[in-house]
């Protein structure tokens, strides 16, 4: 088994250009690669005197910044696993992600880490702060001057473990080993071509090491990244501008306040190549803005999840021409890397060969399975998610059962009809939401539209801006099938903690059993 180390991409690419601009903050902090990697070399030292050694794990708790991405090159490069925790989920799945961590130490900030003691969690870990000391936390020493040592390691050694958003049952790590991680970089690579000269802007935290492995610039844009979804556009549009970007990859909510700033003040972004939407659906209205305010970029919107990046996409001006004529919201085409399978839902899938027989024929709806060298292969610490998400194959890969819902067109396009768990019983059928949704979304007057199922079982239709004609409500329900739904209004959705893009379902169907939303009555 070859060694590896996946931080020997970005040693390479600061040896290649150590002048160049490595990563750069809205305040205007920032570091050149040649600086990124001498730090590193000392936080390495540094570890090294606290007795890490490959393999232990670190709980970082720390917001995206210079200090942190210096931190975890030291810490890959060494073997030594950070451990990430999503800051948008709630405090207690943040708490049951410390948990699970497994990890020895905790380092971060001060301003978060001085309130350890109300954490039990936390109290058995070493605390250090990146930025000082307080009671019971010590400053994490500044270490000696060294070259960065990349240690070689087995493919499957852990790298990156990231505890993300979920709003149900127990938080997941996702295992991105050194292999994964390295498999991951190049499908992104290779699906997202990017240039030498590229100043790229991403509003996703992990997308800044894939970056640092390029040799390509990054330049955090001016937002917390924990509630993406109300950046200080002005602010964003202006840094587009000032820095030069020439590419931006971000969330639907992120990239709409974008255009809405800069539609209101009739503003183009002819500079910048290239725009990725990501972590949830885009609809077609939105992707025609988007063209409008970047002329000259390749738009696209990329399908994928933190278990395999990319799976799939579509450009902004298919989407346009072609999102509203399909079930569900339209994908596009399988990444070349990503091998792509719609299996009957609720079929057991025990092995490979239990895949190949729940396969269903092309245009028939069913759950999506994705499988490439760039899928992790499992959950840390958590067989059992493991066995109910992954099904090993011959080849050495996994399926990985993305637990979402959806077909393939006659021209090998992918779409999506919704989540498995989301599906809303009407009769005996069972029922996915986003081709409703997507229907009544084009209602005049209707800003966005979320059906769930009421406490009861029954469906219910939540309609958030202007109500709409009601005759014509009625119809666009007949036409997907609906009949005696229960709607309601809201000032606004309940959406995602990680991208605020994705409506939060579950939230939603608490406010209705609490009598939070106005009915308008059944139709």
């Amino acid at each position: 088994m070859t060694a590896v180390n996946f931080c020997t991409r970005i040693v390479a690419s600061a040896q290649r250009h150590p002048e160049r601009l490595a990563i750069a903050l809205p305040d205007g902090a920032s570091l050149r690669y040649g600086e990124l990697l001498a730090a590193a070399g000392a936080h390495q030292q540094a570890l090294r005197g606290l007795g890490l050694k490959a393999g232990d794990r670190v709980l970082l708790l720390a917001r995206p910044g210079l200090a942190l991405y210096v931190l975890l090159v030291a810490l890959l490069a060494g073997g030594i696993v950070p451990v990430l925790i999503d800051r948008g989920m709630s405090r207690a799945r943040v708490l049951e992600s410390m948990r699970l961590s497994g990890a020895r130490v905790v380092i971060g900030e001060r301003g978060i880490l001085r309130f350890w003691w109300l954490f039990p969690v936390l109290w058995r870990l070493r605390r250090f702060a990146l930025d000082g000391r307080a009671l019971g936390v010590a400053r994490l020493p500044a270490g000696e001057a060294a070259p960065l040592q990349c240690v070689p390691l087995p493919p499957d050694a852990h790298g990156l473990i990231t505890f993300t958003s979920g709003s149900t049952g127990a938080p997941k790590g996702a295992d991105r080993h050194h292999g994964s991680l390295i498999a991951q970089h190049e499908a992104i690579r290779a699906h997202w071509q990017d240039r030498d000269d590229d100043i790229d802007m991403p509003c996703f935290p992990v997308l800044v090491l894939h970056n640092l492995c390029c040799g390509i610039s990054t330049v955090l844009p001016a937002v917390d990244l924990a509630t993406p979804g109300h950046p200080d556009a002005a602010r964003v549009l202006q840094q587009i501008v000032e820095c030069r970007i020439t590419r931006i990859a971000g969330a639907p909510a992120f990239v709409a306040a974008l255009v809405r700033h800069a539609r209101e003040h009739d503003l183009q972004f002819p500079g910048v190549r290239s725009l990725v939407v990501g972590g949830a659906t885009l609809p077609p209205g939105l992707a025609q803005r988007c063209l409008r305010v970047f002329p000259e970029a390749e738009c696209r919107v990329v399908y994928g999840s933190t278990e395999a990046e990319p799976i799939a996409d579509v450009p902004m001006t298919e989407l346009v021409l072609h999102g509203r004529d399909g079930r569900g919201h339209l994908l596009g085409c399988a990444a070349p890397m990503a091998e792509v399978c719609i299996v009957a839902p609720g079929a057991p899938l025990d092995d490979e060969a239990a895949v190949a027989r729940a396969r269903v024929a092309p245009g028939e709806s069913g759950e999506i399975l994705v499988a490439g060298p760039h899928v992790l292969r499992a959950y840390v610490d958590n067989p059992a998610a493991t066995r109910d998400s992954k099904v090993v194959r011959a080849d050495g890969l996994v399926w990985h059962r993305t637990g979402d819902v959806g077909h393939v067109d006659a021209l090998g396009r992918l779409w999506l009809e919704g989540r498995l768990k989301d599906a809303v019983r009407v009769g005996d059928a069972e029922r996915h939401t986003l081709a409703l949704e997507k229907a009544v979304d084009t209602l005049p007057g209707v800003e966005r539209s979320a059906l769930v199922a009421a406490p009861d079982g029954s469906p219910a239709l939540v309609l958030c801006g202007a109500v709409p004609d009601v005759a014509e409500l009625r119809r666009c329900l007949a036409a997907e099938g609906f009949s005696g739904v229960r709607c309601y209004r809201a000032d606004r959705l309940p959406v995602d903690g990680r991208h605020n893009s994705k409506i939060d379902r579950p939230a939603l169907r608490e406010q209705i059993a609490r009598g939070r939303l106005i009915p308008l009555g059944d139709l």
